[in-house]
């Protein structure tokens, strides 16, 4: 019986991380190009320095990075390259922040994209549906 349980739970950790990290990267993508003004504070000078871009069109483009990558992860599609590319980002962020107390948690947060990475799509994302796994 217990055995049962076991592996009809294990069969939701992915989608349940999945949707989690969907939430995440949408919630920060759609807040970041609604009101890139709230979030030009956090922008190093090095990427301004480095493209001539703004703060806020930097702001911008990564408010549609995250958007665009969080919506191939709501649907499951290309999602190893999708959770990979997003670990990538948000472990660079959670470098240029530091280790304090949001430095931190976005290293973790990076470390569960990553995961999400290594154990590839779940039975309900589009890449399995479509035989990419």
């Amino acid at each position: 019986m217990c055995r049962v349980i076991s592996v009809r739970v294990h069969e939701f950790s992915l989608p349940v991380l999945r949707a989690g990290l969907v939430v995440l990267y949408l919630w920060f993508g759609f807040s970041q190009v609604s009101n890139p003004v709230d979030w030009v504070a956090w922008v190093p000078m090095w990427p301004t320095e480095l493209t001539g871009l703004s703060a806020e069109s930097i702001v911008l483009l990564n408010g549609g990075f995250e958007i665009v990558l969080g919506v191939l992860l709501a649907v499951g599609f290309y999602t190893r390259i999708a959770a990979f590319l997003l670990s990538l980002h948000l472990f660079f962020i959670a470098y240029e922040i530091g280790w304090n107390d949001i430095g931190v948690r976005d290293f973790a947060l990076a470390a569960a994209t990553l995961a999400l990475a290594l154990g590839g799509p779940d039975q309900y994302s589009l890449d399995k549906r479509i035989n990419r796994g």
